[in-house]
């Protein structure tokens, strides 16, 4: 099958496109003819490699993909040849489609058969491969962990990413007043428009700034009732400085 794929770590300049070997699905797995898949800033990170995780070489890349089954390994239930599938890219507890097994980046891609979901008819591929990681990241941040409620004040660091505008869109369908943080004024402009109430520009205004000047001292009230920070590094401090007391 042809398919992306890399042999050492680095730039641009590993990537391949090129024939692999196709996958044969073992046991309990599936063989997926892929439609679509999506591109991630998780796939630099793989490309480049990451420390602490081991990327067994050459890797396929890809962590969002969409299609129909082709093969059906032994033992699968429930699912048939030809059925429509969007693939759940978590393998495991800690594996991950794209990165530590190949990924979706190919004309097929193998998968257990717990890592399929029927897409509808009114899904089209494209579009059912653009959700599992940014989506899906969004939702377990706001919904789980956040439990962004009707009403409730939340702070969107790096919002003008692909994890970044999920959040925005959700949490706006989630009732919440939405205030995203952008490094320009046209990253802010583009926020706007896709529902966020208010942005941070944060080439002329600091975060923490901010969130004294329009909600109070953090001490009388103040802050956020929820930050979403997705990034960590230099914006950790900052951004616990803007969640209200609680």
């Amino acid at each position: 099958m042809r398919a992306v794929y890399f042999e050492e770590h680095g730039g641009p300049e590993v990537l391949r496109l090129g024939e692999v070997p196709t996958p044969e699905p073992g046991p309990g797995e599936v063989l997926v003819r892929v439609e679509a898949c999506s591109l991630n800033h998780h796939d630099v990170f793989t490309r480049r490699g990451m420390p602490g995780i081991r990327t067994p070489l050459p890797m396929v890349l890809g962590c969002d993909g969409a299609g129909r089954i082709e093969r059906l390994g032994t033992d699968v239930q429930g699912w048939a040849v030809g059925d429509r599938v969007l693939v759940d890219p978590l393998v495991g507890v800690t594996g991950m489609i794209g990165d530590t097994t190949w990924g979706a980046c190919a004309e097929f891609v193998r998968v257990a058969a717990e890592q399929l979901i029927a897409l509808p008819d009114r899904v089209d591929p494209v579009t059912a491969s653009c959700l599992p990681v940014a989506y899906g990241t969004a939702q377990r941040m706001l919904v789980r962990r956040g439990e962004v409620r009707q009403g409730d004040a939340v702070l969107i660091l790096g919002a003008s990413g692909g994890v970044g505008t999920a959040c925005v869109l959700l949490a706006r369908a989630l009732g919440a007043e939405v205030t995203a943080v952008a490094s320009s004024a046209e990253k802010c402009a583009r926020l706007r428009a896709i529902g966020a109430h208010h942005t941070i520009d944060t080439s002329t205004e600091d975060i923490v700034a901010y969130t004294r000047r329009t909600t109070g001292r953090l001490l009388s009230g103040g802050g956020f009732d929820v930050v979403v920070n997705f990034t960590g590094g230099d914006t950790w401090a900052p951004a616990l400085r803007c969640a209200r007391k609680g």
